[in-house]
């Protein structure tokens, strides 16, 4: 209900965001409309209308939501799915969690690629049953970017299911949109949170790009000068392979982020 002399009734999209049933917020709300004047009294001072229909729709909601629908999270909350919001870990925890998960698909990335690599060289014994490992792995990438679909779903999972769906989406917190909250990181600031998130996911891959390619080009120095191979960093190589993993790792994030 956003506002109270509306006649018309909405469904919340999370309904445990909303409170307006429970017979406490109902005394809130009289109490709250008691103090309003009267709709045939004259009215001086249109700000009061205005403040009072904000605290009437933010008292329908449950702690951590506001505005109209209990659509939005309060400040110190951040949204982990569609409509639901919860409350923000130290900025601490969050960097360092997101290093840790930016750290993990990175290797996993690294490991994507170096398997691509080893199978184009060996493309010519074409002989063996044994599927390439290059494409078991793109395969559990496929099956995992499934899991964090149906784990960014307003679904009430059972716990033996939500249990594995939130570790796996805190694993690939920057291929996972939501999964940290990374509006808890950001200060008040005249752009819109929107569209702040969706720089920032836009921006994750191009970082671990750059650091998947220096990570490639130290390791094949160090085999140049350790091991004295004669296999040179062909950077052209390097990048549109790295690329295109990078693009098939982060494609469905990127997709629910930007549209």
């Amino acid at each position: 209900h956003s506002s109270a002399t509306s006649i018309q009734m909405h469904k919340c999209s999370n309904p445990k965001a909303c409170q307006g049933n429970e017979p406490t917020e109902q005394n809130r709300i009289r109490s709250q409309l008691d103090k309003w004047p009267a709709p045939t009294a004259m009215v001086t001072n249109c700000s009061e209308y205005i403040t009072n229909a904000s605290a009437y729709a933010n008292m329908q909601c449950s702690e951590g939501y506001h505005g109209v629908l209990c659509g939005l999270c309060e400040a110190g909350y951040g949204e982990s799915k569609p409509f639901v919001c919860r409350r923000c870990l130290p900025t601490a925890t969050i960097i360092g969690l997101y290093a840790v998960s930016a750290l993990a698909v990175l290797a996993f990335m690294l490991l994507i690629c170096h398997f691509n690599m080893a199978d184009s060289n060996k493309a010519a014994a074409a002989g063996s049953d044994q599927p390439p490992a290059s494409d078991v792995l793109k395969q559990l990438v496929l099956y995992m970017q499934y899991m964090l679909i149906l784990a960014s779903m307003g679904v009430p999972w059972p716990d033996t299911l939500s249990g594995p769906l939130n570790v796996l989406a805190a694993a690939w917190s920057p291929a996972s949109p939501q999964t940290l909250t990374v509006e808890c990181l950001f200060s008040a600031g005249p752009m819109p949170m929107p569209i702040r998130k969706t720089i920032f996911y836009l921006c994750v891959p191009v970082l671990l790009l750059v650091v998947l390619l220096l990570v490639q080009g130290g390791i094949a120095h160090c085999k140049a000068y350790c091991c004295k191979s004669s296999h040179g960093f062909n950077l052209l190589d390097r990048l549109l392979g790295s690329a295109m993993t990078v693009v098939f790792v982060f494609i469905p994030s990127l997709v629910r982020t930007t549209f």
